[in-house]
Protein backbone atom coordinates (compact mmCIF):
# COMPACT_ATOMS: atom_id res chain seq x y z
CA UNK A 1 0.00 0.00 0.00
CA UNK A 2 1.13 3.49 -0.69
CA UNK A 3 -0.25 6.24 1.44
CA UNK A 4 -0.45 9.50 -0.09
CA UNK A 5 -0.15 12.34 1.95
CA UNK A 6 -0.90 16.06 -0.23
CA UNK A 7 -3.43 17.95 0.73
CA UNK A 8 -6.91 17.94 -1.05
CA UNK A 9 -6.96 18.15 -4.14
CA UNK A 10 -3.40 16.96 -5.01
CA UNK A 11 -3.76 13.86 -2.63
CA UNK A 12 -7.00 12.28 -4.51
CA UNK A 13 -5.36 12.90 -7.83
CA UNK A 14 -2.20 10.99 -6.85
CA UNK A 15 -4.41 8.40 -5.88
CA UNK A 16 -6.45 8.95 -9.33
CA UNK A 17 -3.33 8.04 -11.10
CA UNK A 18 -1.66 4.98 -8.93
CA UNK A 19 -4.68 3.83 -9.24
CA UNK A 20 -4.99 4.10 -12.90
CA UNK A 21 -1.01 2.26 -12.79
CA UNK A 22 -2.51 -0.90 -10.59
CA UNK A 23 -0.69 0.70 -7.93
CA UNK A 24 -2.66 0.22 -4.53
CA UNK A 25 -3.16 3.33 -2.59
CA UNK A 26 -4.96 5.37 -0.57
CA UNK A 27 -5.25 9.40 0.50
CA UNK A 28 -4.48 10.19 4.15
CA UNK A 29 -3.89 14.34 3.94
CA UNK A 30 -1.70 15.50 6.54
CA UNK A 31 -2.56 19.08 5.85
CA UNK A 32 -5.44 21.46 5.02
CA UNK A 33 -5.06 24.35 2.78
CA UNK A 34 -7.05 27.26 3.72
CA UNK A 35 -7.09 30.86 1.09
CA UNK A 36 -7.54 34.13 2.77
CA UNK A 37 -11.11 34.79 3.24
CA UNK A 38 -12.84 37.86 1.43
CA UNK A 39 -11.23 39.79 -1.41
CA UNK A 40 -7.06 39.93 -0.71
CA UNK A 41 -4.88 43.33 -0.65
CA UNK A 42 -2.23 42.00 -3.24
CA UNK A 43 -1.32 45.70 -4.28
CA UNK A 44 -1.77 48.63 -1.93
CA UNK A 45 -3.04 52.02 -3.16
CA UNK A 46 0.86 53.02 -4.08
CA UNK A 47 1.60 50.04 -6.23
CA UNK A 48 -0.12 48.67 -9.06
CA UNK A 49 0.62 45.39 -11.10
CA UNK A 50 2.43 47.44 -13.88
CA UNK A 51 4.88 48.03 -10.84
CA UNK A 52 5.96 45.00 -10.60
CA UNK A 53 7.82 43.07 -13.11
CA UNK A 54 6.58 39.36 -12.83
CA UNK A 55 4.75 37.01 -9.85
CA UNK A 56 7.07 34.71 -8.22
CA UNK A 57 5.09 31.77 -7.85
CA UNK A 58 6.05 29.28 -5.53
CA UNK A 59 3.41 26.38 -4.66
CA UNK A 60 0.33 25.24 -6.79
CA UNK A 61 -2.00 26.55 -4.24
CA UNK A 62 -0.75 30.15 -4.74
CA UNK A 63 -1.07 29.60 -8.67
CA UNK A 64 -5.18 28.20 -8.00
CA UNK A 65 -5.15 31.48 -5.66
CA UNK A 66 -4.13 33.87 -8.38
CA UNK A 67 -6.47 32.31 -11.30
CA UNK A 68 -9.05 33.30 -9.17
CA UNK A 69 -7.52 37.07 -8.79
CA UNK A 70 -7.27 37.59 -12.00
CA UNK A 71 -10.56 36.37 -13.05
CA UNK A 72 -11.85 40.00 -10.73
CA UNK A 73 -8.36 41.67 -11.90
CA UNK A 74 -7.19 40.49 -15.30
CA UNK A 75 -4.58 42.83 -15.16
CA UNK A 76 -2.92 40.19 -13.55
CA UNK A 77 -2.49 38.38 -16.24
CA UNK A 78 -0.38 40.72 -17.95
CA UNK A 79 3.04 39.89 -15.48
CA UNK A 80 4.81 37.03 -16.17
CA UNK A 81 5.20 34.26 -13.90
CA UNK A 82 8.17 32.34 -12.76
CA UNK A 83 6.96 29.07 -11.03
CA UNK A 84 8.84 26.39 -8.82
CA UNK A 85 7.50 23.85 -10.50
CA UNK A 86 5.61 22.15 -13.86
CA UNK A 87 2.07 21.80 -11.62
CA UNK A 88 2.12 25.16 -10.72
CA UNK A 89 2.77 26.87 -14.39
CA UNK A 90 0.33 24.42 -16.10
CA UNK A 91 -2.62 25.95 -13.84
CA UNK A 92 -1.21 29.12 -14.74
CA UNK A 93 -0.94 28.66 -18.38
CA UNK A 94 -4.56 27.20 -19.05
CA UNK A 95 -5.50 30.29 -17.12
CA UNK A 96 -3.93 32.67 -19.70
CA UNK A 97 -0.90 33.56 -18.01
CA UNK A 98 2.82 33.69 -19.41
CA UNK A 99 5.26 31.26 -18.23
CA UNK A 100 8.58 32.83 -17.83
CA UNK A 101 10.00 29.99 -16.03
CA UNK A 102 8.55 26.66 -14.72
CA UNK A 103 11.44 24.72 -12.09
CA UNK A 104 11.72 21.40 -11.35
CA UNK A 105 9.99 21.49 -7.59
CA UNK A 106 13.21 23.29 -6.33
CA UNK A 107 12.60 26.62 -4.56
CA UNK A 108 16.49 27.36 -4.28
CA UNK A 109 16.54 26.73 -7.99
CA UNK A 110 14.15 28.92 -8.75
CA UNK A 111 15.70 31.86 -7.15
CA UNK A 112 18.87 31.39 -9.01
CA UNK A 113 16.61 31.26 -12.12
CA UNK A 114 15.68 35.10 -11.20
CA UNK A 115 19.20 36.12 -10.89
CA UNK A 116 20.73 34.45 -14.15
CA UNK A 117 17.65 36.22 -16.40
CA UNK A 118 18.81 39.25 -14.93
CA UNK A 119 15.54 40.05 -13.51
CA UNK A 120 15.74 43.48 -11.42
CA UNK A 121 12.33 43.30 -10.32
CA UNK A 122 10.42 44.34 -8.08
CA UNK A 123 8.38 41.14 -7.81
CA UNK A 124 5.26 40.01 -6.58
CA UNK A 125 5.14 36.50 -4.30
CA UNK A 126 2.57 34.55 -3.38
CA UNK A 127 3.02 32.32 -0.59
CA UNK A 128 1.63 30.36 1.89
CA UNK A 129 2.45 31.06 5.73
CA UNK A 130 4.81 28.59 6.51
CA UNK A 131 7.64 28.79 3.83
CA UNK A 132 10.92 26.19 3.24
CA UNK A 133 12.75 29.50 2.06
CA UNK A 134 12.32 32.80 2.11
CA UNK A 135 12.08 34.23 -1.24
CA UNK A 136 12.72 37.50 -0.33
CA UNK A 137 15.66 37.81 2.07
CA UNK A 138 17.11 35.33 -0.77
CA UNK A 139 16.64 37.52 -3.78
CA UNK A 140 17.03 41.14 -1.56
CA UNK A 141 20.88 39.61 -1.14
CA UNK A 142 21.40 39.70 -4.53
CA UNK A 143 19.64 42.78 -5.08
CA UNK A 144 16.17 42.47 -6.43
CA UNK A 145 13.20 43.75 -4.59
CA UNK A 146 10.76 41.63 -3.83
CA UNK A 147 7.00 41.86 -1.81
CA UNK A 148 5.60 39.08 0.05
CA UNK A 149 2.00 38.25 0.26
CA UNK A 150 0.53 35.05 2.10
CA UNK A 151 -2.49 34.18 0.72
CA UNK A 152 -3.17 30.99 2.23
CA UNK A 153 -1.99 29.06 5.35
CA UNK A 154 -1.81 25.01 5.50
CA UNK A 155 -3.07 23.60 9.03
CA UNK A 156 -1.78 19.93 10.55
CA UNK A 157 -4.42 17.31 10.42
CA UNK A 158 -4.95 14.49 12.34
CA UNK A 159 -7.55 12.36 10.64
CA UNK A 160 -8.49 8.60 12.12
CA UNK A 161 -8.01 6.00 8.75
CA UNK A 162 -8.83 3.04 9.96
CA UNK A 163 -7.66 0.73 6.41
CA UNK A 164 -4.30 2.73 6.75
CA UNK A 165 -4.40 1.65 10.51
CA UNK A 166 -5.18 -1.90 9.51
CA UNK A 167 -2.80 -2.24 7.42
CA UNK A 168 0.26 -0.73 9.55
CA UNK A 169 -0.74 -2.92 12.54
CA UNK A 170 -0.47 -5.85 10.35
CA UNK A 171 2.96 -5.56 9.25
CA UNK A 172 2.43 -5.26 5.84
CA UNK A 173 4.99 -3.45 3.64
CA UNK A 174 3.84 0.30 3.43
CA UNK A 175 5.31 3.43 1.41
CA UNK A 176 4.09 7.42 1.89
CA UNK A 177 5.01 9.71 -0.24
CA UNK A 178 6.12 13.08 1.30
CA UNK A 179 7.09 16.46 -0.62
CA UNK A 180 7.56 18.24 2.32
CA UNK A 181 9.50 18.08 5.66
CA UNK A 182 6.21 19.24 7.32
CA UNK A 183 3.85 16.36 5.88
CA UNK A 184 6.77 14.35 7.38
CA UNK A 185 6.69 15.70 10.47
CA UNK A 186 2.90 15.64 10.85
CA UNK A 187 2.45 11.85 9.55
CA UNK A 188 5.17 11.33 12.36
CA UNK A 189 2.36 13.07 14.88
CA UNK A 190 -0.67 10.68 12.95
CA UNK A 191 1.43 7.61 13.75
CA UNK A 192 1.51 8.37 17.82
CA UNK A 193 -1.74 9.14 17.98
CA UNK A 194 -3.10 6.32 15.71
CA UNK A 195 -0.58 3.74 15.34
CA UNK A 196 2.05 3.34 17.12
CA UNK A 197 3.11 -0.13 17.69
CA UNK A 198 3.72 0.66 13.75
CA UNK A 199 7.62 0.36 13.07
CA UNK A 200 9.21 2.84 11.73
CA UNK A 201 11.27 0.31 9.58
CA UNK A 202 8.35 -0.93 7.48
CA UNK A 203 6.81 2.31 6.46
CA UNK A 204 9.23 3.60 3.18
CA UNK A 205 9.24 7.19 2.48
CA UNK A 206 8.91 7.86 -1.14
CA UNK A 207 10.56 11.43 -1.24
CA UNK A 208 10.77 14.22 -3.98
CA UNK A 209 14.12 15.20 -2.69
CA UNK A 210 17.51 13.96 -1.63
CA UNK A 211 16.89 16.35 1.65
CA UNK A 212 13.42 14.97 2.54
CA UNK A 213 14.73 11.28 2.09
CA UNK A 214 18.16 11.89 4.57
CA UNK A 215 15.29 13.16 6.96
CA UNK A 216 13.16 10.49 6.94
CA UNK A 217 16.75 8.26 7.87
CA UNK A 218 17.43 10.08 10.41
CA UNK A 219 13.90 9.40 11.62
CA UNK A 220 14.89 6.02 11.43
CA UNK A 221 12.45 5.29 7.97
CA UNK A 222 14.00 3.69 4.98
CA UNK A 223 13.61 6.38 2.22
CA UNK A 224 14.29 6.54 -1.45
CA UNK A 225 14.49 9.85 -3.78
CA UNK A 226 12.83 10.49 -6.73
CA UNK A 227 15.05 11.30 -9.65
CA UNK A 228 14.02 15.07 -9.53
CA UNK A 229 11.96 16.72 -7.43
CA UNK A 230 8.12 16.66 -9.30
CA UNK A 231 5.14 14.46 -9.45
CA UNK A 232 5.68 12.90 -12.50
CA UNK A 233 9.00 11.94 -10.82
CA UNK A 234 7.83 10.89 -7.53
CA UNK A 235 4.59 8.50 -9.00
CA UNK A 236 7.15 6.82 -10.95
CA UNK A 237 9.24 5.92 -7.47
CA UNK A 238 5.88 5.10 -6.31
CA UNK A 239 5.12 2.65 -9.38
CA UNK A 240 8.37 1.54 -9.43
CA UNK A 241 8.49 0.62 -5.44
CA UNK A 242 5.03 -1.30 -5.15
CA UNK A 243 6.32 -3.39 -8.55
CA UNK A 244 9.40 -4.51 -6.36
CA UNK A 245 7.48 -5.57 -3.48
CA UNK A 246 3.90 -6.01 -4.67
CA UNK A 247 4.20 -7.31 -8.55
CA UNK A 248 8.05 -7.98 -8.97
CA UNK A 249 7.79 -7.31 -12.38
CA UNK A 250 8.97 -4.69 -14.72
CA UNK A 251 7.90 -1.08 -13.97
CA UNK A 252 4.96 0.82 -16.11
CA UNK A 253 6.31 4.07 -17.25
CA UNK A 254 3.90 7.02 -16.43
CA UNK A 255 2.42 8.61 -19.15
Amino acid sequence: MIICLRPQPDCDADVAELTRLAVQSVALPMLQVAYLSGPPVLFSSADQPSDYQGIIITSKHASRYLVEQANASSELRSLPVWCVGSGSANILRQAGFSIAYAGKGNAADLADQVCQQGAAGPFLWLSGRDVHLDMTACLKAQGITVKRQVVYHADGLLTPYQVVQDHLLSEQPAAVIVFSARTLEQFQLWLAEYAPTAKPVQLTVLAASAGLAEQARAAGYPAFEADSPDRQAVLQLCVDWFQQKFVKKSSQKLT
